[in-house]
């Protein structure tokens, strides 16, 4: 049972759990808003990361501080009753809650993959800031670490799922049938290349990538063996199109509802569009156009229905390990705290041998230079072996990895 050690890891935010994506999207920070608030955080002498993602928006942070408040205000600015959808989580379920989600445990597809790589991110944002406590530093290591073992070690990494394979499968079934549809994509970051992975995968390979860099979109598509254009052609592009995944990362719609009408007015069979923006990307009036058929998100996950490959006997196998994951940061973190105490106490037996031969000493005033030395190194050796046992004993409980919580014996 973790004790105390973990006591002062705190989280707060929303996720696709608690809120939708119309709640969600109103809580969302770019990478470059994120980096300004861990600089205002580091100039404080607060230490804290942000796990920023298109299903959570979260806020972890050690020390006697409470980003609570400031959480809250965030919501009400955008609109959100705290109480509806932020949640917070302190101590060991905090640190439970991390693993979980590095694991994708607690993703919209079960054992998902790229929220790994999200964490990683988060993690090294904070290094690079500054603002990544000893203590946060070993927590989110042992994060990334129970989701790489979960990987490796479970049928969940077997048989890995990413929100990008889901949407192409979900997106493909909601079209009507046909040989080989025109697949537009939206973006040429991590989950674009998710989508033309799996669309290639699934031998869809009439697929025109679409980014506003131009230079990104034709590096993508080269990379697979797929067309690029650039973001001018959008409007030519819709009529032709079967279906369009959305995965770029603006602020507000790139898409409008009035040039979608005017690119499926005469269209025989339906548009299908699945945003996977947070914030939504394509305009939600969409939605009331006769021939498009918008997805998001939430629409994902209500439509996704996982493979068998997701059996519960792997989630268990999954938990276990992010118990002993999180045994070993407790672990880490006593090793952390005893470390000084273990060099005072081998400190204060090396003073107490040099005190006690001194005084053996002063009785001796026949022994030589030679022969005095080596009584003080007999009770400095006296003192080392009482005491290094208990240096032994105290090693050898803690885990393999916890070599960095070193002291001098």
């Amino acid at each position: 049972m973790p004790s105390h050690s973990l006591h002062g890891f705190h989280v707060i935010g929303v996720s696709h759990r608690t809120a939708p994506v119309t709640v969600r999207e109103e809580l969302v920070f770019t990478t470059a808003e994120a980096a300004a608030w861990l600089d205002q955080q580091r100039a404080t002498g607060r230490c804290a990361a942000i796990l920023s993602t298109c299903n959570r928006f979260e806020v972890y942070w050690t020390g006697s501080y409470d980003l609570e408040p400031w959480f809250h205000e965030l919501a009400r600015a955008g609109g959100i009753e705290p109480g509806t959808a932020v949640v917070r989580r302190d101590g060991v379920a905090c640190v439970r809650h991390l693993y979980q989600v590095a694991a994708g445990l607690d993703s919209q597809i079960v054992g998902e993959t790229e929220i790994l790589g999200q964490v990683r991110r988060a993690h090294q944002a904070a290094l690079e800031a500054g603002t990544s406590s000893r203590e946060l530093d070993a927590m989110f290591s042992g994060a990334i670490a129970a989701g790489r073992r979960v990987r490796q070690e479970t049928r969940l990494g077997k048989h890995p799922a990413s929100v990008s394979s889901a949407a192409v499968e979900v997106a493909l079934a909601a079209m009507p049938q046909h040989g080989s549809p025109t697949v537009i994509i939206l973006g040429a970051g991590e989950v674009a290349t998710g989508v033309l992975r799996a669309l290639v995968e699934r031998g869809v390979r009439r697929v025109i990538v679409v980014n506003r860099r131009q230079e990104r979109a034709a590096a993508l598509a080269e990379k697979w063996e797929v067309q690029s254009r650039p973001w001018t052609d959008l409007r030519l592009l819709l009529p032709i199109a079967d279906l369009v995944f959305v995965t770029t990362g603006a602020k507000h719609p790139l898409v409008r509802a009035e040039d979608l009408a005017a690119a499926t007015a005469r269209r025989s069979s339906d548009l299908v569009m699945l945003d996977l923006a947070v914030p939504r990307n394509v305009e939600p009036a969409a939605r009331a156009l006769a021939n498009v058929q918008l997805l998001d998100l939430d629409d994902l996950q209500r439509g996704y229905c996982p493979a068998a490959g997701h059996p519960s006997i792997a989630v268990a196998e999954a938990e276990r390990i992010i118990e002993d994951e999180i045994e070993r940061l407790e672990a880490r973190l006593q090793a952390r705290a005893a470390a000084p105490k273990l060099v005072q106490l081998h400190q204060l037996g090396e003073q107490l041998a040099r005190e006690e031969a001194d005084r053996a000493l002063t009785g001796l005033h026949h022994l030589s230079d030679m022969e005095r030395q080596i009584v003080r190194d007999m009770a400095q050796r006296l003192v080392r072996r009482v005491l290094y046992p208990v240096s032994r004993r105290f090693r050898d409980m803690l885990p393999a990895d916890t070599e960095g919580a070193r002291w001098t014996a």
